[in-house]
């Protein structure tokens, strides 16, 4: 039996990585939540729904005996099912890293047959310099029988680094994410549902809005424009209270402020193809990343990028689907977007959806068929509830 953890990760990679094994003929269970239960079903995915409801309107309380029953379903599903493969693609809590880290970690390698688990950063975001964080996640990566990556640069990171054999680690891209409906909104159409200006240059950042993706060098970047024509959306959640109100002060001290757009929220799937077919460039002013799904749903709308020099960035951006800052400060990200306007009809939407079908999930997991035990996908309808007594498969 092949089991996927989600661990409360990315609902659209969870699916779109599930989705990519189920074409390529493995027979999946994903241990799903509230979020993804419905979608996975109606994708003919069986599942087990053990994470329930995530909201962050939840009360402590709440949250506290949601997190309890969820590792509690967990451990008793990898008793019970002990002797296949389970692959973990979710992430380890910063909170509760001595437990998920080396208690979590080290009993799926003690039941799995096979135990993969996706590091998609070496150490957590806005972490890298904890020494008790690299102390901790030497000790996690020795654990897994295969680690996923999904860029060379993480791969070379943890051999030369955490000491990780080269034979342990499979390199794989993040897929195209194709769980976001396309709209059939015309780019003016869209620009309309947002109200935005159909004449202007619109340069959109999308996703959490954190202090890593460096949004308020971006605001720095976007005042240095002398392009009155262009305006700057940013569209997404914050992570830190204390973060928000640096961009809130960074927007009202602007020299532009007017032309700079704050959504912040957290964009549901439905409308997320409003804000790109709206917009004529994604910019991604990363301080430090290994690799960015953003980066690939803007290949799914078509959409040229610009992007710091960052992680792994600029192995993903060719000459036909966007540019590389020169420099990864203000001055570098607005002399880039000032070149990408000075270029029009260069970056051309048919050749970024072309370059976009290389990623497709279906494509990407073809690399770690060989890692599950063999089975021929199935659409049987999977269980509402967590079994008690049912051992899969």
């Amino acid at each position: 039996m092949n089991v996927l953890v989600e661990h409360g990760f990315e609902a659209n990679y969870t699916i779109g990585f599930a989705r990519g094994l189920a074409a390529n003929g493995v027979m999946l269970v994903v241990l799903s939540s509230d979020e993804t239960e419905g979608r996975l079903s109606s994708a003919g995915i069986r599942n087990v729904n053990i994470r329930g409801r995530q909201t962050d309107s939840r009360s402590i309380s709440e949250k506290f005996l949601n997190l309890s029953r969820y590792y509690l379903k967990l451990l008793l599903f990898v008793v019970r099912n002990r002797g296949g493969t389970f692959h973990l693609t979710g992430m380890f809590r910063n909170e509760l890293i001595l437990f998920d880290g080396l208690v979590l970690n080290v009993f799926f390698r003690i039941f799995a047959r096979r135990y993969i688990y996706t590091a998609h950063n070496v150490l957590p975001h806005n972490r890298e310099g904890s020494n008790f964080l690299r102390w901790v996640y030497r000790l996690i990566y020795c654990v897994p029988h295969v680690i996923v990556v999904h860029t060379q640069e993480t791969r070379r990171t943890l051999i030369e680094r955490f000491g990780v054999p080269d034979a342990k680690i499979r390199v794989i891209s993040i897929g195209l994410n194709e769980e976001v409906p396309a709209t059939r909104l015309t780019r003016q159409e869209s620009r309309s549902r947002l109200g935005c200006d159909s004449a202007a240059k619109l340069i959109l950042f999308f996703g959490r809005v954190d202090e890593y993706k460096g949004v308020d060098v971006l605001i720095e970047a976007f005042d240095r424009l002398e392009m009155p024509e262009t305006r700057l959306v940013i569209a997404g959640a914050f992570r830190s209270p204390r973060y928000r109100e640096r961009i809130l002060t960074g927007i009202a001290c602007a020299r532009r402020q007017a032309d700079i757009r704050l959504e912040a929220r957290l964009i549901p799937n439905e409308e997320v193809g409003v804000f790109f077919g709206a917009s004529d460039v994604v910019c991604l002013p990363y301080r430090n990343i290994y690799q960015s799904g953003l980066l690939f749903l803007a290949m799914r709308f078509g959409k040229p990028i610009v992007t710091t020099n960052v992680g792994s960035l600029a192995e993903f951006v060719t000459p036909d689907t966007g540019l590389i800052a020169e420099s990864n400060d203000a001055e570098g990200i607005a002399n880039a977007l000032a070149a990408f306007f000075a270029s029009p009809g260069r970056f051309r939407e048919e050749r970024i959806l072309a370059e976009g079908e290389k990623y497709r999930w279906n494509r990407v997991c073809q690399a770690l068929i060989p890692l599950y035990e063999a089975g021929v996908a199935t659409g049987a309808t999977p269980p509402s509830h967590f079994p008690s007594d049912t051992v899969y498969p």
